[in-house]
């Protein structure tokens, strides 16, 4: 019995030294490995990675919250308050290192008026912290590639939980965007529609409704300059809903909703126009846009920008735009568009197809 309860304390010392031992770069490098694998299709072994980044994250962060409320319940780091400069001036008169080096980097990492100066909030977001929503959602696209879903989405709903830990907040887009697919896969696509609008829910454009409509008149408006004045007058930057535009001006188009799907086609167009443009100016700072026909003659001399362009529906958007124009009957804005698309798409696929439509008009 003795011999027992000797082995369960040395046991509990042993891990509780490997746990004071897990530092940051033990959990980005299990999270880098699983990346790794799932690259190289290894999937069992990025799955066995991306548990070892949660494990150790978790005793991560629990070593933190030790060694921070251990420091933080002496008297007089007490009696400093609430506030996060205090508190470090007392904790470095203490010479306490190792809590002071916690404190400091999330500090830098996020600036302390993301905790409003206080450690008590510091403290809430640590603890939060635990959940490791990019190894999450990385089991969630290892499953859906096994063809799990009801797995892949509990472990998308996991990684979307805890979003606010994200070291890149923009990814919890992505994670919207898979949750959708794994809708469309499921064949839900109301629900699809609904994670679809939600990657919407605080995008500035969509809510903008005088934009939608300025958009939507100039387009009806249906007379020979109206595709030059849409592309002159309007911008929108919400890039990240480029995707979600795209796939719900086609749902709505499948439903016969053509005045929605008319939102949605505009928004796409006119965000990726709005994207490229900028891009563009970036590089050749004499460049300025003067006509839609010189925008894609220039855009041509980038194959980085197609590329994009292809991998996020852009080229397609365009002819989208145009079809749904002329099925709505507004054909002069949508062979003023055909006529541009068809000689200087620089996507071959969309140009023949911008062809096509053109030659059925006449």
């Amino acid at each position: 019995m003795k011999k027992t309860f000797t082995i369960l304390i040395l046991c509990f010392f042993s891990a509780l030294y490997a746990q004071s031992r897990i530092t940051i770069n033990d959990t980005l490098i299990a999270y880098r490995n699983a990346v790794t694998e799932f690259d190289s299709q290894n999937y069992g072994m990025s799955l066995k990675f991306c548990e070892d980044a949660i494990l150790y994250r978790k005793q991560l962060i629990e070593y933190q919250l030790n060694t921070l409320k251990t420091s933080l319940s002496a008297k007089r780091v007490h009696n400093a308050g609430d506030d996060i400069d205090d508190v470090l001036a007392v904790l470095k008169d203490r010479k306490e290192t190792e809590c002071i080096n916690i404190i400091s980097y999330y500090l830098k990492k996020f600036g302390a008026e993301h905790f409003e100066n206080s450690i008590s909030s510091l403290l809430e977001f640590i603890e939060s912290s635990k959940a490791y929503p990019e190894a999450h959602k990385l089991i969630g696209d290892i499953y859906k590639l096994e063809g799990e879903y009801d797995f892949s989405e509990q472990y998308y709903k996991l990684a979307l939980q805890n979003a606010d830990v994200l070291d890149v907040p923009d990814e919890k887009y992505d994670i919207l965007y898979e949750l959708s697919e794994i809708s469309r896969l499921k064949g839900d696509f109301e629900r699809q529609e609904s994670r679809l609008l939600n990657v919407l829910a605080d995008d500035k454009n969509f809510l903008d409704g005088a934009l939608t409509s300025a958009m939507k008149n100039t387009i009806r408006g249906n007379k020979k300059d109206s595709v030059e004045k849409f592309f002159m007058l309007y911008r929108a930057d919400s890039y990240t809903s480029i995707k979600s535009y795209n796939l719900l001006s086609q749902y709505y188009s499948s439903l016969g909703e053509d005045e929605r799907a008319l939102t949605f086609a505009s928004l796409c167009v006119i965000t990726g126009f709005s994207k490229i443009c900028s891009i563009i100016e970036s590089r050749n700072p004499v460049y300025e846009y003067s006509d839609l026909e010189t925008f894609f003659q220039e855009t041509g001399f980038y194959s980085d920008i197609i590329e994009w362009g292809n991998e996020n529906g852009i080229w397609e958007s365009f002819n989208n735009l145009a079809e749904l124009t002329l099925k709505m009957g507004y054909k002069n804005f949508a062979r003023e568009l055909l006529v541009v698309l068809a000689k200087f798409s620089p996507e071959v696929y969309w140009q023949k197809s911008a062809v096509l439509m053109l030659e059925n008009m006449n």
